[in-house]
């Protein structure tokens, strides 16, 4: 029998190396030529020359911020001194069809949602005599509470992100039988292997589940879809007429679509959102700008505003930020709301009753350079110099 040679070995291998290398080559030119043919251009926008009044003033704030993070479209409610004093929005809601964004286009506002479950949860349990510090127990559902431990959890408990409460992890989300459930199977799976996804940690652990179960045992209690519940409860009685938790995705009439950065070439491309839960009480609000420049008008107004029974509900042990806000500093003050992002949607809600002013803005782009609070700085140093 022959033997092989060393210089054949070496050639052998060298020539495995190079078709390997071939391959390689080959699988990168494919993907980034699908990339370049599924992305879009970032969109371009004519300067303003001249600022002649503040509206024009945050309207150049805008064009210049959709240039320099390549946003698709943006949207923005401003409301200072009980006064809506800018509404307005720029660029598409979806690039393949050309479709302009506007104020009373249909948007996506992810975790912005959770204010809205919060000040539903708080009118129904107010109404009833039970405070945030009691036990989820209290509601009385027969049955549900397989596990004790998730039975003693305070409604602020779950409203703050301290519950012990966990999202399923990756891996879970892989191998799930189902990419989108009920929100009442979803809350009976959950119930049913408590264990699993809550451990008696008390420290704060982010997670939409928190909110997602504190819809599931609102509709329950009150024997009622979650999304008629809190249309009825809080958002067509507010005034925002045009604002629904989504029960089916996508929407037939909705067009808008998610964006964010291609990894190469400095161009967008789609990124849709998926809803594991629908109606999802922790990121499925769907919304308009217009209907939220009525949430911050209420909001600011306080004692004489739509959202006073609720607001005192969650404001607690003197505490100046209502359970299920989040607060952060702008020019040197504090503001409350809460920021949502989630696959191609950014947005954010703040308000200071100090200035006097509230903020939501929107984009159909997914904000990995913080430039959502970046724009609102800009444009609150704008009108608050």
């Amino acid at each position: 029998m022959a033997s092989i040679t060393w210089p054949k070995v070496v050639s052998s291998m060298n020539k495995k190396i190079k078709i390997l290398s071939a391959v390689l080559v080959f699988w990168i030119a494919l993907f980034i030529a699908w990339e370049w043919w599924h992305s879009y251009p970032k969109v371009r926008n004519i300067p303003i020359s001249e600022v002649t009044s503040e509206s024009i003033g945050i309207d150049s704030i805008l064009y210049q911020a959709m240039s320099t993070y390549l946003l698709p479209g943006i949207s923005v409610a401003v409301v200072k001194n009980d006064e809506v004093i800018y509404l307005n929005a720029f660029g598409y809601k979806n690039l393949a069809t050309k479709d302009s964004l506007m104020v009373e286009s249909a948007i996506v506002v992810a975790s912005v949602s959770k204010l809205f479950t919060a000040l539903a949860l708080a009118n129904t349990l107010s109404d009833n005599g039970i405070s945030p510090d009691d036990p989820v127990s209290s509601l009385e559902l027969k049955g549900k509470f397989k596990s004790s431990s998730l039975s003693k959890l305070r409604f602020q408990d779950l409203l703050t992100h301290e519950s012990g409460v966990r999202d399923k992890n990756f891996s879970e989300m892989i191998f799930s039988t189902s990419k989108s459930q009920v929100l009442q199977d979803w809350g009976a799976e959950f119930l049913q292997n408590s264990s699993t996804y809550h451990t008696d940690s008390v420290g704060y652990n982010y997670a939409d589940s928190n909110y997602d179960l504190l819809g599931f045992l609102l509709s329950q209690y009150e024997d009622r879809d979650f999304h008629s519940l809190i249309q009825n409860g809080v958002l067509a009685s507010s005034g925002m007429s045009d604002s629904d938790f989504v029960t089916a995705w996508p929407l037939e009439d909705n067009g808008i679509t998610g964006y964010q950065k291609t990894f190469i070439w400095k161009r967008i491309e789609p990124k849709r959102i998926n809803f594991p839960i629908l109606p999802s009480p922790s990121s499925g609000l769907i919304t308009t700008t217009k209907d939220m420049s009525i949430a911050i008008t209420h909001l600011l107004r306080g004692q004489s505003g739509a959202f006073r029974r609720p607001l005192d509900w969650l404001t607690i042990d003197e505490s100046k930020v209502p359970l299920g806000f989040q607060k952060t500093q702008i020019e040197g003050r504090e503001w409350l709301g809460h920021y949502g992002g989630q696959a191609g949607y950014s947005s954010l809600l703040f308000y200071s009753k100090e200035a006097e002013t509230g903020i939501f803005l929107f984009s159909n782009s997914r904000d990995k350079e913080d430039f959502r609070i970046e724009i609102a700085r800009q444009i609150i140093s704008y009108i608050n110099p």
